[in-house]
């Protein structure tokens, strides 16, 4: 793969996305809300996506951004794209051809699969889906205040899920991934992702139990909730994405659970050992 073409690809990024958006967006909800204080219109949205689509099949080697192999464009690319496949059908719930990860798009969506099959990604980069809603309901508010009219305005998003883990997506990949993230080159993480969950508890034990026992509105004290973690990370130590259901007090269910919702992927760990506690939670409730 050329460097012409990676270098090519990049430069391509603000022309093909749509323009004139707010930069006080960037970091957070970026290509969404215009400069003007006008909402970026559906059909920009549409005909940014039908040219990403485009310049994929470019490249019909492979499924990242110049081909075959990873490239500086793909991690140029990713962030913004990656906001854009949670944030854009936010916007626009009951509109297909604003979402990057549907059939329309089988290019995008073929380059965010191929991304999550990449360790260093998967494993340490990818952010979820609660954070990246989170990230656009603090710039509503912002673009709700420059809006030049009510019609302009964002009045609300769809509701969150009731269902617990909405925020994550399953991926059957994920011990393979850790392996070949973790290697020899970084002794320091657990060897499993679920190990590497039971570091992090570990290290944040005396934060996460005051937390638990404070949130249960006294059905917890500090000792039944440091007896759970310690409970949660013994199973963790031993148990592996994908294997049977092991038994579990209801103390221990409710920590697990508590742990899980109040990690924030990647600030706290990575995507793939977050979906390993997730698993596990499913796995007991």
């Amino acid at each position: 793969m050329a460097v012409d073409s990676s270098r090519c690809s990049i430069l391509r990024l603000p022309g093909i996305m749509p323009r004139y958006s707010h930069p006080d967006f960037d970091s957070t909800a970026p290509f969404l809300f215009r400069k003007d204080g006008t909402l970026v219109l559906k059909s920009s949205h549409e005909v940014s996506l039908e040219e990403i689509e485009e310049m994929q099949e470019e490249y019909f080697l492979g499924n990242y951004l110049c081909g075959r192999d990873v490239c500086a464009a793909d991690m140029v690319w990713a962030p913004y794209l990656e906001r854009y496949a949670v944030q854009l059908p936010l916007l626009f719930p009951n509109a297909k051809s604003c979402d990057p990860r549907s059939n329309r798009y089988d290019e995008v969506n073929a380059w965010y699969v191929a991304m999550e099959g990449l360790p260093e990604y998967a494993c340490c980069v990818k952010g979820d889906a609660r954070h990246w809603r989170r990230c656009l309901e603090r710039a509503i508010p912002m673009h709700n205040a420059r809006a030049i009219g009510d019609e302009e305005r964002v009045s609300g998003l769809p509701p969150v899920p009731d269902r617990f883990g909405w925020w994550m997506k399953r991926n059957p990949r994920g011990e393979a991934l850790w392996k070949e993230y973790t290697s020899e080159s970084r002794p320091w993480l657990g060897d499993t992702p679920s190990r590497e969950v039971a570091l992090y508890l570990m290290r944040n034990r005396e934060e996460i139990t005051a937390a638990a026992a404070a949130a249960s509105n006294a059905e917890l004290s500090s000792d039944d909730a440091d007896e759970a973690l310690r409970e949660v990370v013994h199973l963790l130590v031993d148990w592996k994405m994908g294997e049977g259901v092991p038994t579990v007090s209801e103390n221990g269910r409710t920590m697990a659970r508590f742990a899980s919702e109040g990690i924030e992927v990647p600030r706290d760990m990575g995507m793939v050992p977050a979906l390993a506690l997730w698993e596990l939670v499913l796995s007991i409730l």
